[in-house]
């Protein structure tokens, strides 16, 4: 379990927050300028430079699907990663560093602006070649893994680990994934959404939280990314200290979860629980919370896309 008790937003969590401004009201927010994005935007591709030049210079992706790919997937250490409106705030905005003006083919400058849209498509871009690269590794490598495993996923392990995993290996455990989840499963601490909510917002008191909610995308992965705003600057409640995992609806995932005293947000959220003195947000009950979240699930499981997070008895 991962969490954020630091007041302070990280620049990750900064650019969300003016993207979102910007999407909804066309215009930064008061106290921000242009050149705070700037400055904003080149710290953060200070961080990420090395791993998109990597992308751009060993992968088949371009620059924009390396940049996006680069931003989407890795996060801070609050666990807050850009979402497709800061992709397109930085990439729209020159002087960010990211996908400053190059020359195309035929000699003509390639145009800054991008939408929201384009970013999610420039991801779906890039997340489809790296599918077909872990097809054909998967295929020469691990030729049963879908008919073995629920959701199989590459991984790079150091020889000395394998030979530690294989060493713990029981009866009945026929791959290294058996030998891990049991491991794991030994020692972690699981809890259901419906519990864990319930508990903390006992814990904390429905009146010093303002809103709960859950990225509608984590659901996808293997880590529910869940924020509380709140203005409590206390020590974590117990039960999020203690909760390694959320069981969802047979699914198994990470917890990922931070108090925010900014917010509350509602864009690509599903909120579990919101108070009644929201300006400009209805106030949602802790029971529809948790209903809009069963059938968000429910949604995805008759999908035709497959988890990531691994299922459990």
């Amino acid at each position: 379990m991962t969490h954020d008790t630091d007041s302070e937003q990280t620049v990750r969590a900064q650019l969300n927050e003016i993207a979102d401004h910007c999407e909804t009201h066309d215009e930064y927010p008061e106290d921000v300028s242009k050149t705070d994005v700037q400055e904003l935007g080149q710290t953060l591709h200070d961080q990420l430079a090395d791993r998109i030049e990597t992308y751009v210079a060993e992968t088949n992706f371009t620059r924009r699907e390396a940049e996006v790919w680069a931003l989407y997937k890795y996060v801070d250490e609050y666990n807050n990663f850009v979402t497709y409106d800061g992709a397109t705030l930085l990439l729209s905005t020159p002087g960010t560093g990211f996908s400053e003006t190059t020359e195309a083919d035929e000699g003509a400058a390639v145009s800054q602006s991008v939408t929201s849209e384009d970013a999610e498509q420039l991801f779906r871009a890039a997340e489809e070649k790296v599918e077909d690269a872990r097809q054909t590794v998967g295929a020469v490598t691990f030729p049963d893994r879908d008919e073995v495993l629920t959701s199989p996923n590459l991984v790079w392990l150091n020889h000395h680990t394998v030979q530690r995993l294989r060493s713990q290996q029981q009866s009945g455990e026929t791959t290294l994934d058996d030998v891990a989840t049991r491991i794991l499963d030994e020692t972690e601490t699981q809890r259901s959404l419906e519990e864990f909510v319930h508990g903390y917002l006992g814990t904390r008191g429905e009146d010093n939280v303002t809103q709960l909610a859950v990225e509608r995308e984590s659901f996808k992965t293997g880590a529910l990314q869940i924020t509380s705003h709140t203005l409590t600057q206390e020590e974590l409640p117990d039960i999020v200290t203690e909760t390694d995992a959320i069981i969802h609806h047979g699914h198994r995932y990470d917890l990922h979860f931070h108090e925010d005293p900014f917010g509350p947000r509602d864009l690509n959220r599903l909120t579990l629980y919101a108070g009644n003195n929201i300006i400009g947000m209805d106030a949602v009950s802790l029971k529809e919370g948790l209903a809009a979240a069963n059938e968000h699930m429910k949604d995805l499981l008759e999908s035709d896309e497959p988890l990531a997070s691994r299922t459990v008895e």
